[in-house]
């Protein structure tokens, strides 16, 4: 143990064994304590007062004279919550407990406002609290409350030990001897009301006299053994006491906080690496999902354009079969035409020809052209077919410069539906459309209709 060491304990024994009278509020401090509070509320009820860090007010008054319009509202809610009178007899502690936790507690207050309550209790626990005054004290201030005024003659201050009261009488008396003349007139009068109420106070006072001499007498007893020990442990240190720490001990001791602040970085890099890679996991995991929607989806679209080549399949070939039984009634009926031309060429009606060439409009979300001319139609037409039996066709895109500023007018209206082709949104500089392989399309129910669609480019 070293000199610094045994002050320490002496000093705090010593502070022990000294009687410290509890803290108490006066008017002034329980002033402060509210400007304070209402400072700290008002700063945090509006975010715009930010001119209120650099205000220093000690009163309400002074707080209220340095507050604009919206500050002054808001402290309307501030004064409506009651505070209690008997603040007197409060200590530190009920002073801070009050205005940092029981005041806050008002409904009438703004929830933003309630945040100030950790900055209302870091501020008022650094005031300074006057001590109370003590029972003797207190009757002394109610005596000279009560007292009479002083007479201009008293035993104890005459004119022949102030010259000056002589000289000037009474009224001219210096402060020192008013003073003086007071204290006393209310010493005696303390004195007297003291002796009024001596019969049932003492009783109380002499049965707490013996605790105070117990404890008095055990921190006496621990503070003598405590400098015995510190003198004996002296005693046994080679150099007397001074204990000086070692270069040896410093250096360890710089070693170890180096160890600890390169621990403590460490750490700290490990952490944001950790940060780091949890990131980088949940962006993997959102990539991983995005992967298997975009898989589900794909695998319903193969599995819807397999049934609809199926179902085109089962189409063309019932077509085929159809195509075939046709043309074989076609051909059975162009080698009887001859015969029966002859024989009802008289009573029968004039066949209509089959048109070998059709101008269609454009198709539409089924698949099925919307019109169909003999010619072509300025506005409407789109697409030329070519038939041979007026059944079964091939289609393409109309290369005429009308048709063509109809059709990239609008793409995916007029060639979306019917035509295959790269970008053909993109009608940039397109002078040409210029159709790379015919489409199919078949004669059902009064309607053409797209087998398969044309493949086209830009030029």
């Amino acid at each position: 143990m070293n000199i610094r060491s045994l002050k320490t304990i002496v000093i705090a024994a010593m502070a022990a064994i000294c009687p410290l009278r509890a803290a108490a509020v006066t008017d002034k401090e329980m002033e402060e304590a509210r400007t304070i509070t209402a400072k700290a509320y008002l700063r945090y009820a509006n975010d715009g007062s930010g001119y209120l860090d650099d205000v220093t007010a000690t009163t309400m008054t002074a707080l209220n004279a340095s507050l604009k319009a919206k500050e002054k509202e808001n402290l309307k809610a501030f004064n409506s919550v009651k505070v209690p009178s008997d603040y007197a007899s409060w200590d530190k502690e009920k002073l801070v407990e009050f205005w940092a936790v029981t005041f806050f507690t008002s409904p009438a207050l703004s929830d933003k406002g309630k945040v100030a309550k950790s900055r209302v209790r870091k501020q008022i626990s650094a005031m300074n609290i006057a001590a109370p005054a003590t029972k003797e004290e207190a009757k002394k201030e109610e005596a000279k409350a009560d007292a009479p005024a002083p007479a201009k003659e008293s035993p104890e201050i005459t004119a022949q030990d102030n010259p000056v009261s002589a000289e000037t009488g009474s009224e001219s008396m210096t402060a020192d001897a008013a003073q003086a003349q007071e204290d006393l007139l209310s010493d005696q009068n303390a004195i007297e009301k003291d002796a009024a109420d001596a019969a049932p106070e003492r009783p109380q006072e002499e049965s707490h006299t013996w605790v105070y001499v117990l404890v008095l007498a055990i921190l006496v007893g621990i503070v003598i053994w405590l400098v015995v020990y510190a003198a004996n442990l002296m005693k046994r240190q080679p150099d007397g006491g001074n204990t000086e720490e070692s270069g040896d001990t410093a250096d360890l001791r710089e070693q170890t906080r180096k160890a600890i602040a390169a621990k403590n970085k460490e750490i700290e890099d490990l952490h944001l690496r950790l940060q780091a890679e949890e990131s980088k996991s949940a962006d993997l995991g959102m990539e991983l999902e995005r992967a298997r929607l975009d898989r589900n989806r794909l695998e319903e679209t193969l599995s819807r354009l397999r049934e609809e080549n199926a179902a085109l399949t089962r189409k063309l070939a019932g077509n085929a079969t159809a195509r075939t039984a046709t043309a074989a009634t076609v051909r059975a009926n162009e080698t009887a035409a001859p015969a029966r031309r002859e024989n009802t060429r008289e009573d029968a009606p004039e066949q209509k020809p089959i048109l070998r060439v059709i101008y269609l409009g454009r198709a539409n979300a089924r698949g099925i052209f919307v019109r169909a001319d003999r010619r072509i139609n300025a506005g409407n037409t789109i697409y030329r077919l070519d038939t041979n039996d007026g059944l079964v066709g091939t289609f393409h895109v109309v290369d005429e410069p009308e048709v063509v500023d109809v059709a990239l007018s609008n793409p995916a209206e007029y060639l979306g539906n019917g035509c295959t082709g790269e970008d053909l949104a993109d009608t940039t500089g397109v002078t040409r459309i210029v159709t790379e392989s015919a489409g199919t399309a078949i004669f059902e129910n009064g309607y053409w209709k797209i087998l398969r669609k044309t493949r086209i480019r830009y030029e």
